[in-house]
Order: structure tokens, then C-alpha cells, then sequence
């Protein structure tokens, strides 16, 4: 008797709960072919989905199968059960009782005893629906396990992606741990020093690539590992939008942020953003590659618009901004008999659109700075050395948010105000947007300053508990000669440059990083009558003569 030749379909699924012996492709295979012999049947070609879940369709080889179902001779399929041909109720009923028949293909499930060219209409019509649905309800029970213990997972820090972030790799010794990839660490610290110093992301970009430093994808690629990543575009050259997502990635700090995305349901591979509220946020799960301060500062940085420079950049980018206007300063040359004067001017001004100039020379806020800054530093000092002397507990200081709130409704007063004065022909389309820009970004910072207190108030009690460790902290910078690019970045947040006043001496104000902590700290202080400090210093830049003589900066440190 000639043997009919069938086609036979295998499939594995980890994702639908389908792993064990007993649904092994090897198992799979043997009893379809101990069926065929037994049944007359010749296998002509086998089609493997391993890897690919039973709940939707979207299989290459199941689509292959189809394909040639068309168009060759063999229109029979032969699988171990409906389990393996697919999960889905409704797509295995329209394929089984309405486009198989139509197509003239007969199908067998070995273990459920069915074959389409022999069941009766109580085989197709009731018992093959009620074990589709049964196997669609398995799948999404399943599913369902399955991303409760992926959450338990996330919520315990252990990291389960399906490779490491560039820059770690997984640990051979304890699943799910993350560890740091010393051969390219180096990278991601570099990377994130640039933007500190000042270097725009592009220009980040361009450096790696100048020293031929291979991108993520290619280094993964290189060395054999799992090399997808999350970036659609050319992976041979470094991007700016590369360097980005490596400085907003909080894995670099020691933290684990997973499950931003998820899928739509259980049977479709589309995913879906997930909301920052519902990540999963584990901090100190794995080794830090860059500090708390670094991280923070550089992330900092990515919000302020910095030029592209192929020249190291201005030793002030991304920090001098004008007091009224709040655009940033720009830096201009002129040239003198002796050579040339360095100064700064308000971005707005120089652009033309209005308010004024602002102007302060280079020597002169540098000279400020390296003044200023010494005494914050000792200011730092004697605060700690006061908290040290005076035990606290967070009970004692009430969370305040009245004068932040009280700033943020005035800037809102104002942008809302912008649009009487466009209507009303006061300023211009240019100015509007100008100004509209301006106290968005006022909003902005106070905004991030409510986040700010809101956590250093949540992490006060670590703050009293780690005064020691902030003292130890500031030990090398307490002696320095003048200040570097990183150590002023570190410290300050921003400078204001005023107008300048009536004896004609530009005003700047210094915003420092960490403030409120220290704000916090300095409020307790105040409670208890011990001192009364400020959250900000502010100086007479033009008062203060020079470095050979006598300083006369007004300081509001008490």
C-alpha cells in the first residue's frame, strides 16, 4: 500500500508553560513518526516553531506550512496534540473547521485521537472547540503565573532581561545578579565625565567614535553574547541618542528599573509602554559603575542646552543663566591692545530679542567662583560639626512646601499672562515664545526642587545617620588652590548673573547642589537655636579685588 505523505508540526513554547520531556521537540518528533509508520503515513517534511508561543499564529515556520499546503501535493498535518498547533480558541477553531476544510487538508492530533478525515460532527463541532478553549484558558493561566513571577522577581532585584546592559554582564555564579563588565566600563565612566565637563551628547558621540570605541551592538556582537538592543537605527557609529539613554539609565547606579513595557495581552507579542509609576524600582542591587553625585550632575546637564563643540567646551557651559530672563550666558572674545578680554552676555540679548546685556567678565566670575565655593565648602564643614554635636530624628522637622509652591503659582501667573500680552500686541510671536520658554523652565527646576525636598526628606534620617561620611567626603576638596570643571559641576547647580548695580557691579548668585539637605539640616539647626543659615550664597563679584588682595564678598552663611 503507497504510504501518504504528511507534513508534521512541531512546537516549544517556555512562555506557555510547555517545558518538560514530555513536550520536548525530540518527544514530539519520535511519536509522530512511531504514529506514521503505524498509520501509513510518510513524513516528507517537518516544520519547528521552537522558541514561539501557542497563544497567537505569528509563527515563520506555521506560516511556511501554510504556504506550501497551497501550493504542493501533501495536504495532510500530523501533530502530537492541539496544544502544539496553537492555544488560541478562536484562531485554532476558524483554522481547523473553516480554512483547513476549504483548503482540502486533513489534520491529526495523535493524543486527542482526531482526524479530520474520519470525526464525526461531535468530534469537530463540540469536543475539538471545548479542548481549543481549554487549551486558550491553560495559556492564559499560565501567562498569568508567569508575570506574577516576573514582578516577584523585579520587586526581590534580581534582573531578568534577557541580556545584560551594556557595561554589565550576567553572573555565572548567581542567576539573575548583574556584575560589572571591567572591559568596557571605563566607556560608560567616560562618558558620563564628558557630560559633566560640558561636552554635548553629539559631540560624546563623535569622541568615542574618533577613538574607534565599538557601540554596544558591536561589542556584544564581537564577543558572542546576545547582542538585540532597544536602538533601531545603524548600530556601527556612536549616536547622541545612544549616549542619552546610557546616561538616563539608573542600572549604572547600582538600581534596577525593570518592567517598563508590557505586553497587550496574552496572546499578542505587541507591547506596550508602561507608566514610570508602575516600573519596578530596586535601588543597590548590583555594583555601581559611576556615583550618586556623577550620575545626578550629568543627568543634570542632559536638560540644558549645551552647543556642540568640536573644541573642549567652556569651562561655565551649562551653568551661568541670566537672573532676569533666565536664558543662558554666551561667551564672547574681545579683542583688546593687550589681547583679548573673555566675557559673557545674556543669550536673549545677544540674540537680539530683547532684555540686556548682563555682562560680566570672565576673570571676574572665575575669581568669584574659586572664592564662593571655598566657602561653601567650609560652610559644609562647620554645618556637619554643628549636626554632629546635636542628635535629631525625623519626627522633629515637618515637611514644608509652602514657599516652592508659593514661586511655581507665580511663574505660572506670569506664562498664563503671556497670552493677554500676545493678543493685546504688547510683545511679539518672538518674544512670546521667548519668555514662554523662560518660565517653563522656571517651572521646570522649581518642580524638580519640590521632588528634590520631598526626597531629601524622605532620606533624612539616612542624612543624620551618614553626617560622618559627608564630613569624610569633603576632606579633598577642603584644601584645593582653584577649582576644575568637574569639582564646580559637582557643587553647583547654576549662577545667576544680575544686571549690575548702581556703583556698576554685576550681582551673581550661586544655586549648590544638595541644597535641600542642607536646607533641611539648616532648618533643624534653626529650630533648636543653634545657627542660622541660607540655602544660597550671594556676592559682590566686582567687590572682591582680586587674588593677591584682601576679599570683601558679603556671604549670607551667619
Amino acid at each position: 500500500m503507497k504510504k501518504i505523505e504528511a507534513y508534521m508540526y512541531l512546537r516549544l513554547s517556555r512562555d506557555d508553560g510547555d517545558e518538560g520531556e514530555s513536550n520536548s521537540i525530540g518527544n514530539q518528533r519520535e511519536l509522530i513518526k512511531g504514529y506514521a509508520d503505524k498509520a501509513g503515513f510518510k513524513i516528507v517534511k517537518e516544520y519547528i516553531d521552537d522558541g514561539f508561543t501557542g497563544s497567537n499564529f505569528e509563527r515563520p515556520n506555521f506560516k511556511k506550512m501554510l504556504s506550501d499546503l497551497e501550493k504542493k501535493a501533501s495536504k495532510t498535518i500530523i501533530v502530537k496534540d492541539l496544544s502544539r498547533f496553537g492555544r488560541d480558541y478562536i484562531e485554532s477553531g476558524k483554522i481547523l473547521q473553516k480554512i483547513f476544510p476549504q483548503m482540502g487538508v486533513r489534520f491529526i492530533s495523535v493524543n486527542d485521537n482526531y482526524d479530520s478525515e474520519n470525526a464525526d460532527v461531535n468530534d469537530t463541532h463540540l469536543i475539538l472547540p471545548i479542548k481549543n478553549f481549554i487549551n486558550d484558558s491553560y495559556c492564559r493561566d499560565i501567562s498569568m503565573k508567569v508575570k506574577s513571577s516576573q514582578k516577584t522577581k523585579r520587586q526581590r532585584g534580581e534582573f531578568i532581561g534577557a541580556f545584560a546592559p551594556y557595561g554589565y554582564r550576567k553572573s555565572t555564579k548567581k542567576k539573575n545578579h548583574l556584575i560589572v563588565d571591567r572591559n568596557v566600563a571605563y566607556v560608560i565612566r567616560r562618558i558620563f565625565e564628558m557630560k559633566v565637563e560640558g561636552y554635548s551628547s553629539k559631540a560624546i558621540a563623535d569622541e568615542l567614535n574618533r577613538l574607534g570605541i565599538q557601540t554596544p551592538q558591536a561589542y556584544k556582537e564581537s564577543n558572542g553574547s546576545n547582542y538585540a538592543t532597544g536602538f533601531a537605527s545603524n548600530q556601527s557609529k556612536w549616536q547622541a541618542k545612544m549616549i542619552n539613554r546610557i546616561i538616563e539609565n539608573r542600572v549604572y547606579l547600582g538600581d534596577l528599573e525593570q518592567g517598563k513595557r508590557t505586553k497587550l495581552n496574552y496572546k499578542s507579542n505587541r507591547e506596550i509602554k508602561v507608566t514610570q509609576e508602575e516600573w519596578v524600582r530596586v535601588e543597590g542591587t548590583h555594583e555601581a559603575i559611576v556615583t550618586e553625585t556623577m550620575f545626578n550632575v550629568a543627568n543634570k546637564m542632559m536638560g540644558r542646552d549645551i552647543l556642540n563643540r568640536k573644541t573642549k567646551p567652556d569651562f561655565l557651559a551649562g551653568l551661568l543663566y541670566c537672573a532676569d530672563c533666565g536664558n543662558q550666558l554666551v561667551r564672547r572674545n574681545q579683542k583688546t591692545k593687550n589681547g583679548q578680554t573673555i566675557y559673557y552676555i545674556c543669550g536673549l540679548y545677544n540674540r537680539g530679542k530683547g532684555c540686556s546685556r548682563h555682562s560680566i567678565k570672565e576673570e571676574d566670575i572665575l575669581s568669584s567662583l574659586n572664592y564662593i565655593l571655598k566657602q561653601h565648602i567650609k560652610y559644609q564643614e562647620e554645618l556637619f560639626l554643628r549636626i554632629r554635636q546635636t542628635d535629631f530624628s525625623k519626627s522633629e522637622y515637618d515637611l514644608d512646601l509652602d514657599d516652592l509652591l508659593a514661586e511655581k503659582k507665580k511663574y505660572e501667573t506670569l506664562r498664563r499672562s503671556l497670552y493677554m500680552d500676545l493678543e493685546d500686541e504688547l510683545i511679539d510671536e518672538e518674544e512670546f515664545q521667548s519668555f514662554r520658554k523662560s518660565y517653563q523652565f522656571k517651572i521646570k527646576e522649581i518642580e524638580q526642587q519640590i521632588i528634590n525636598r520631598r526626597k531629601a526628606y524622605n532620606d533624612l534620617e539616612e542624612i543624620l545617620n551618614s553626617k560622618e561620611n559627608w564630613l569624610t567626603g569633603l576632606e579633598k576638596y577642603k584644601n584645593i588652590e582653584s577649582i576644575d570643571r568637574q569639582t564646580l559641576a559637582f557643587f553647583v547647580d547654576r549662577i545667576l548673573v544680575g544686571e549690575k548695580d548702581e556703583e556698576g557691579r554685576p550681582r551673581i548668585t550661586v544655586f549648590f547642589n544638595d541644597m535641600e539637605k542642607l536646607d533641611i539640616l539648616k532648618r533643624i539647626l534653626k529650630r533648636a537655636k543653634k545657627t542660622k543659615t541660607s540655602n544660597l550664597a550671594s556676592f559682590n563679584s566686582m567687590a572682591i579685588k582680586g587674588l593677591s588682595t584682601e576679599r570683601e564678598g558679603v556671604a549670607l552663611y551667619g
